[in-house]
């Protein structure tokens, strides 16, 4: 009987126990990691360049040309997909738009695009309209969520817990540092693997030539003392 009442005495001081786990101070919101509660959104945004047409000239200017190299470095450096050159259609300034892209194109290419990323559109206009072209490509950036909570500052110090602003500033610099955005989402693509390299190492190796780094043996003799 004695052993019957014991083994009740500890699975209800077993349950209490649990019950406590599952207490104010155990639950969802404190399992939460930094970059959980410090969120950092990743959007699209387009990145726009009109090049106005000028009929008087068929050539870009150093100015347009200015504006394209600079429009060229930043989607080198951020852009995603393909950048798009739109002209106007369903004007007289069509042939204008249509050899004004084409010079673009070449001039896109020379400065580093290649070739297979730049696409064409067009957009329908009036006869009076249709004066320029827009040039477009897709981009990420990334904003970190706001710094400076102070509310519940008392309840998290009776839990022992971290503050509301614990890690947000780390989180903040991540999202102002971080060279391309998408890759918060998910990785970059990897870069195709150098097969010369591969071939000259084989050959090597095959010949009995060293394949191994060179080391400079009085830096070995410093670790080994």
């Amino acid at each position: 009987m004695k052993t019957a009442k014991s083994k009740l005495l500890l699975m209800a001081a077993m349950a209490a126990l649990t019950t406590g786990c599952a207490g104010a101070w155990n639950g969802a919101n404190q399992s939460l990691t930094v970059a959980e509660e410090h969120p950092i959104s990743v959007d699209s945004q387009v990145v726009t360049l009109t090049v106005a047409l000028d009929q008087t000239t068929s050539d870009l200017s150093s100015m347009d040309k200015a504006r394209l190299r600079a429009f060229a470095d930043s989607y080198l450096t951020n852009g995603h997909g393909p950048l798009t050159i739109t002209a106007p259609s369903g004007a007289a300034s069509d042939l204008d738009g249509e050899e004004r892209a084409s010079d673009i194109r070449k001039y896109l290419n020379e400065v580093g695009v290649d070739w297979s990323a730049i696409t064409g559109a067009s957009y329908r206009v009036g006869e009076d309209k249709g004066r320029e072209l827009i040039l477009s490509f897709t981009r990420y950036v990334a904003t970190p969520s706001v710094c400076g909570v102070w509310t519940g500052l008392k309840g998290r110090d009776y839990g022992n817990l971290r503050s509301p602003n614990f890690g947000c500033a780390t989180q903040s610099n991540l999202a102002a540092m971080v060279a391309d955005p998408r890759d918060l989402v998910e990785p970059a693509d990897m870069t195709s693997a150098d097969a010369q390299a591969r071939i000259r190492a084989i050959r090597a190796y095959r010949e009995g030539a060293v394949t191994s780094s060179d080391t400079d043996a009085d830096i070995d003799a410093q670790i080994a003392n």
